[in-house]
């Protein structure tokens, strides 16, 4: 018996822990253990930096580990050693503790091992009964299915970590490039700065504080990923290598610890975002290609909102109005502009800096800013700040009878300091600033008394070539 198990224990370290076969062509890693030089490739093929090994996830600093020639000797002299099993290993069988019979069926439902006399009483329930034999090689296969699965896992733990990690890299690489530029940029304009450095500084290193604890978590989380998928791959590796008998004596047990994690999944990686952030300063001294390249937004016409004489076209750029082209199939619903000409943009605003543009084409009146949410779309009232609409109307002394005459426009609203600017885009000039506390979700608002028979609105989202004001 001695000598058997002696030999069980060649066996298994002349198995690889990958393929759970003898050793072909072993190499040695670093942490002292083997495996196929094919396995280990395999295994290795898509990693870059983490090379794990595949029995206690050591990582090794080398893609080309060293070969063991001698132990592949050894492997070959073990292949030509008798089988396991001999007569008086069976005389030393565990017996049936009800009959002291030999243990020679392994009942499928209890998973347990039973003789032949409890056979009878096995077939009565319905339990399928296998041979020692047998059972021991199905159980494997299902143990290598599980194997690979969680080999899977682990590999995709170690990909997930290793993203985490570059993800933590840039983010202290963006945390030095935004602690470089910011004060750069408080240089040029110390006298307003002063007021919002501390403001930012804080909103930053706050950002950094939040932001780096959530990515330790989300590591420690990885890590403890790992460790658990280590923990049950290193103890199925072991009970793979064990003999028919204690592999199915312990069987039961295994399978309980593999229920108490169901559902084993990656922990979701940390992508990080910062708050948006920006000086303080009033719109003028951000100059308009400022604006343009960092606030500019695309809006759509809300067709809901749409006057029934306005038509909103599919895409929702263009809305257009016509006397000819009414739309009486159109049920106005709440949201509609009944009382106005006017139409709102799907997109509503409840902070930040936001900069549009948009292009009045045709002869009448034309106006454009924001309005709150719940401003009226029904009620014969103006529209005014007093009633929460702020806008820009065309001066009289500009206004055009030609229906081709374009005119482009743009706002630019800044919510934090509570102020609306209104822009010519053809001549590239500052128009009016409305300034006011701005307490609900505002919508950007379009209207028009068109005087021609067709009047165009057009939402612009392209990039000028401008100088700052």
């Amino acid at each position: 018996m001695a000598q058997e198990g002696f030999l069980e224990k060649l066996r298994a370290e002349a198995t690889c822990p990958v393929c759970l076969d003898f050793l072909k062509y072993p190499v040695t890693l670093e942490c002292g253990h083997h495996c196929c030089a094919a396995c280990l490739q395999q295994r290795w093929q898509d990693l870059l930096e983490i090379l794990p090994c595949p029995v206690c996830q050591h990582h090794c600093a080398y893609k080309k580990p060293q070969k063991n020639s001698q132990l592949g000797n050894l492997v070959d002299l073990m292949k030509q050693l008798p089988s396991r099993g001999s007569k008086k290993q069976q005389q030393l069988q565990p017996l049936c503790e009800q009959h002291q019979q030999e243990l020679s069926l392994f009942c499928e439902k209890d998973l347990e091992l039973v003789c032949t006399q409890c056979r009878g009483s096995c077939e009565q329930q319905g339990h399928p009964l296998t041979p020692i034999k047998e059972a021991a090689a199905q159980q494997r296969r299902k143990l290598k299915s599980y194997l690979q699965i969680l080999r899977k896992q682990l590999e995709d733990a170690q990909k997930g970590l290793e993203m985490q990690t570059k993800e933590m890299s840039n983010f202290y690489e963006m945390m030095e490039k935004q602690e470089f530029e910011i004060p750069w940029e408080f240089e040029h304009l110390k006298h307003s700065l002063r007021v919002n450095q501390n403001v930012i500084d804080n909103i930053l290193q706050k950002d950094e504080r939040d932001l780096a604890k959530k990515i330790t978590e989300c590591r420690g989380q990885m890590l403890a990923y790992g460790s658990t998928l280590k923990s049950l791959l290193r103890e199925f590796t072991e009970m793979f290598l064990q003999t028919d008998l204690d592999l199915l004596l312990g069987i039961r047990k295994y399978y309980f610890q593999c229920s108490r994690y169901p559902n084993l999944e990656v922990p979701a990686t940390f992508s990080y975002k910062f708050s948006e952030v920006s000086l303080s300063l009033p719109s003028n001294y951000l100059g308009l290609r400022n604006i343009i390249s960092k606030f500019q937004v695309d809006l759509t016409f809300d067709s809901d909102t749409a006057h029934p004489s306005l038509i909103v076209s599919e895409a929702g750029k263009v809305a257009t109005f016509s006397h000819e082209r009414k739309n009486p199939d159109r049920f106005p619903k709440t949201k509609t502009f009944t009382s106005h000409t006017a139409v709102l943009s799907c997109e509503g605003f409840d902070a930040g800096r936001h900069f549009w543009q948009i292009e009045f084409q045709g002869a009448g009146v034309w106006a454009f800013g924001v309005c709150k949410e719940s401003f009226p779309r029904d009620a014969q009232i103006p529209l005014s700040p007093s009633h929460g609409c702020w806008q820009y109307q065309q001066p009289e002394s500009e206004q055009l009878d030609s229906q081709e005459v374009k005119t482009r426009v743009g706002v630019f609203l800044d919510d934090e300091l509570g102020e609306l600017s209104f822009y010519n885009m053809d001549l590239l000039c500052h128009l009016h600033t409305i300034a006011d506390n701005f307490t609900e979700r505002l919508m950007p608002c379009f209207s028009a008394k068109p005087s021609s028979l067709s009047f165009v609105m057009r939402i612009i989202k392209a990039e000028r070539s401008c100088s700052p004001l």
